[in-house]
C-alpha cells in the first residue's frame, strides 16, 4: 500500500481528552490527553505492511497484536468480534464491517481499560452496535457489553473494574457515531449519578507523519494509563473513598 493508498483508508487516530468525575461519596475529577487508534479491521494487515512504526504480524514500536483482543487468537479478530456481538445479542446474528477504537501494544507492553468495536452496516453506512471490551487491573480479567446505537439502553454493571465503585450500578451510555469528532460518556448510577467517565476526540489520518507525531507526544498509552490509574487510586484512598472488594463483597470497608 503506497502513501497515496494509505490516505484513502478509513483508519485513523483519535486525539483528545479522557475525563473522570466522581460525585459521591467523595468528589474527585481529572482529565488526561489520550490517543486511540481507529482501525477498520479489514485494513489492518495492509496498514501493517505500509506504516513504518506500526505492525500486525511482527514487533514494532506499535503493534496490533491479535492475542491482546477479543476471543481465540487463532480466529480472525473481525470474525471473533461479530461472533461475540451475536452471542450478546441473544443469538440474533449481527453482521457488517467492524471498526476498532482502542489502544495498541507499544514498546512491547499492553494494557487497555476499555476498547470499543463498532459495527457498521455496509449498505447504509450506519453504525448499528458498539461492543465495549472492558479489562481490569491488577486482575487482568475481561468482560463485554453490547450497546444498540439506536436505543443506547441502560446496562446493568456486571464486572468489577474499580475498587471504588460497587458492582450494583447501572451504566447509562451517551455515544455519538464515530466521524471526524467522537464523544462517549458512561454515567454510573445507584440511586443517583455517582460517577461519569468519557472521551472527547478528533480524528486524524493514520499515516507515517501523524503516527510519528502522536508517538512523540504520547510514546506509550499503556504506561500513561496504568500510571494514571494507580495515581488516581492513591488520591481516592487519601480522600477515604469507600473500597469494594473483588469480586463478591459489596460492603465498603
Amino acid at each position: 500500500m503506497s502513501q497515496q493508498d494509505i490516505s484513502q483508508t478509513e483508519s485513523g487516530i483519535y486525539l483528545g481528552k479522557t475525563f473522570h468525575q466522581r460525585f459521591r461519596p467523595v468528589e474527585h475529577k481529572f482529565e488526561y490527553d489520550i490517543a486511540l487508534f481507529w482501525l477498520k479491521l479489514s485494513e489492518a494487515d495492509s496498514l501493517g505492511e505500509s506504516l513504518k512504526w506500526f505492525s500486525v504480524h511482527s514487533r514494532n514500536f506499535t503493534r496490533f497484536y491479535r492475542p491482546d483482543y477479543c476471543g481465540d487468537a487463532s480466529v480472525p479478530l473481525e470474525t471473533a468480534v461479530k461472533s461475540k456481538m451475536t452471542s450478546l445479542n441473544k443469538g440474533a446474528e449481527l453482521d457488517g464491517d467492524v471498526y476498532f477504537l482502542g489502544q495498541l501494544r507499544t514498546l512491547g507492553m499492553y494494557f487497555s481499560p476499555v476498547n470499543f468495536y463498532f459495527l457498521r452496516h455496509p449498505a447504509s453506512g450506519i453504525y448499528t452496535h458498539m461492543m465495549a471490551e472492558v479489562s481490569n487491573t491488577p486482575w487482568n480479567e475481561r468482560h463485554y457489553y453490547l450497546v444498540d446505537m439506536a436505543s443506547q439502553q441502560d446496562t446493568e454493571k456486571a464486572f468489577h473494574v474499580s475498587p471504588f465503585n460497587p458492582l450494583e450500578m447501572t451504566y447509562k451510555w451517551q455515544i455519538t457515531p464515530p466521524c471526524e469528532r467522537f464523544s462517549l460518556s458512561l454515567a454510573c448510577h445507584t440511586e443517583k449519578k455517582d460517577f461519569v467517565a468519557g472521551v472527547n476526540m478528533t480524528r486524524i489520518s493514520l499515516n507515517n507523519e501523524n503516527l510519528r507525531s502522536t508517538l512523540r507526544r504520547i510514546p506509550s498509552m499503556t504506561i500513561k494509563t496504568v500510571a494514571g490509574i494507580y495515581w488516581q487510586a492513591l488520591k481516592l484512598f487519601i480522600k477515604r473513598a469507600p473500597i469494594y472488594d473483588h469480586p463478591k463483597s459489596q460492603e465498603p470497608r
